[in-house]
């Protein structure tokens, strides 16, 4: 703490009426820095005027009557009025929505310290301090059933500090807001990759648009996408091109305190971040019954392969691959009902089938196929699925990666949401379907706020 001014300070800055002007001045801004230290200039202000008034009191003015006031000198300078504070929400307050701010304000003063503090949790929370530290805020969302209580001091411009204390309670979110995500976190993923969130609820369209605003997807290099909703509790981001090879992206989605409507909240943050691969691209032609398959554009097989027959064709369409699997069971009653699932049937199958790359969320596989090994190159004989020979399964089924592009052509079965891939089908013009949201550009940082909770 600094000492405090001398006698013979004080006593220079008692003079005539010509010298008040400048040392009086002075010596409000020294004493007050002295006692508090720096303050911003309003702060500096209010102590100073408190401080002038002291020192005023006790020196009179030449040719002022000694016995006109008690005391013999009247200060020529009022002291500044008590800080008042507010807080909301207000103190005892209870069933607050958890998206509702916390705010301390102060008014004739400032506020010199704020401490938020959920009940049963460790630490405190931080909020956001006005530059003038008029204002204190936090909206980063509150938590479920919680208890929060909250500690404000402010200083007035009568030089004296002010304590007030609040405690407030939150509502009981009837059901969790949560997230199925891909691609997984620290995944590599081909160039056509799109970013896949599912809901455990349904979005109503009126609260869309707010839930995308916290999701952000930040890419080096950066890009442009979209988000398109599948349905109400599917969305996905996709590129506007594909995704430049050697891409680091992150999706952060700040949903703590976010209202998704019908009783049902986000809780916590989460993020995830993944990198491009390679470029890899095959193209499949039905007509030539031929798989070519690029890396980084050059060409590095040309397959023979058999693709769906008459009835069961293969989508067509710009695809990807959504996951890989040693082994799948297959069977035919699950997959087309009817006459498929009777055993003897010219289309029964049940068995398992080896070295699966989906292509599809409905079924569709790349996938050996030793049985059909006679007509690869020259007949379309399967159910839908693309058949190659066992090695030349297994070297694909190595060599992808999650988000490769698989092009089909020439099948007829045009590839919908709804048959089980869609994305890339949709011109990008008209791919973002959502009120009030555009395209996006990638190349901003996405953040997450400093008091997070992941889920």
């Amino acid at each position: 703490m600094a000492s405090k001014p001398s006698s013979k300070w004080l006593r220079y800055s008692c003079g005539s009426p010509a010298e008040h002007g400048i040392r009086l001045e002075r010596t409000m801004v020294r004493w007050s820095t002295m006692l508090l230290g720096p303050r911003p200039a309003a702060a500096r202000l209010f102590v100073g005027g408190a401080a002038l008034a002291t020192l005023l009191a006790s020196c009179a003015l030449p040719g002022a009557a000694s016995g006109s006031h008690p005391g013999g000198a009247a200060p020529l300078v009022a002291p500044g009025p008590p800080a008042r504070l507010s807080i909301e929400p207000g103190n005892q307050a209870q069933g607050i929505a958890l998206d509702t701010p916390v705010v301390v304000s102060v008014a004739t003063g400032w506020l010199t310290s704020v401490s938020l503090q959920e009940v049963g949790a460790d630490g405190t929370i931080d909020g956001q301090m006005a530059q003038d530290r008029s204002r204190w805020a936090y909206a980063d969302g509150l938590d479920s059933g919680a208890h929060y209580i909250l500690h404000a001091k402010a200083l007035g411009g009568d030089g004296k500090t002010v304590t007030t204390q609040a405690s407030f309670g939150t509502l009981t979110a009837q059901q969790r807001l949560l997230t199925d995500r891909s691609p997984s976190d620290g995944s590599t993923v081909g160039i056509g990759e799109t970013v896949n969130l599912s809901f455990n609820a349904s979005i109503p369209a009126s609260r869309r648009a707010a839930l995308l605003d916290r999701i952000h997807v930040a890419s080096d290099p950066g890009v442009v996408g979209a988000w398109h909703w599948v349905d109400a509790s599917d969305v996905h981001f996709r590129t506007k091109d594909y995704w430049p090879s050697g891409t680091h992206v992150s999706v952060v989605a700040n949903l703590r305190g976010f209202n998704a409507g019908n009783g049902v909240w986000g809780l916590g943050n989460w993020s995830t971040r993944f990198t491009v691969g390679a470029k890899h691209v095959s193209m499949i032609d039905s007509n030539t019954h031929r798989m070519q398959v690029f890396d980084k554009d050059q060409l590095i097989y040309t397959w023979p392969v058999s693709l769906g027959k008459t009835g069961f064709e293969t989508l067509q369409g710009t695809l990807t691959v959504l996951y890989k699997l040693d082994k799948v069971k297959m069977q035919s009653c699950g997959t087309f009902g009817g006459a498929a699932c009777i055993p003897g049937s010219t289309n029964y199958y049940n068995d398992y089938v080896y070295w699966d790359t989906a292509v599809s969320t409905t079924g569709f596989y790349i996938h050996s196929a030793p049985w059909s090994v006679w007509a690869q190159g020259s007949q379309n004989v399967s159910h839908g699925c693309i058949n190659l020979s066992p090695d030349r399964a297994i070297t694909f089924f190595n060599w992808t990666l999650e988000g490769d592009v698989v092009i089909i052509k020439n099948t007829g079965n045009v590839a919908t949401y709804a048959s089980g891939e869609g994305d890339w089908q949709i011109d990008f013009a008209q791919y973002s379907n959502t009120n009030g949201v555009g395209s996006v550009w990638t190349g901003a940082p996405a953040e997450t706020p400093p008091n997070s909770r992941t889920v």
